[in-house]
């Protein structure tokens, strides 16, 4: 379906979004997608921590490790200073985008 490239390809910014004001560890982060689009963006677990990593990697976020229970742990993830700038300027394109598409798609 063609909303799924959108998803597909929003991923990075999707993340960077959430992480703006918390710290989440990766599936949360599925599950705070799940809730806040009531089911409509499916993230596979691999999708989401493949960017992560990828993300850690290019210095957009930072993960660390904090106990989860008895003998487990989950990574929490945060914004680091170059994350907050590439999605101040990822939202600036999105909403100039969604604006235009809107505007383009609109049955008037």
């Amino acid at each position: 379906m063609f909303y799924q490239q959108i998803i597909k390809g929003s991923i990075k910014f999707v993340i960077l979004s959430i992480l703006e004001n918390r710290e989440v560890y990766g599936y949360g982060l599925i599950q705070a997608v799940n809730r806040q689009t009531k089911g409509f963006f499916e993230w596979r677990q691999s999708a989401v921590y493949t960017t992560l990593h990828k993300m850690e990697k290019a210095g957009l976020v930072k993960g660390k490790w904090r106990p989860a229970g008895i003998a487990r742990k989950r990574k929490y993830y945060h914004l680091t200073d170059k994350g907050r700038q590439l999605l101040a300027a990822n939202r600036t394109e999105w909403l100039a985008f969604s604006k235009y598409m809107n505007k383009l798609t609109a049955n008037t």
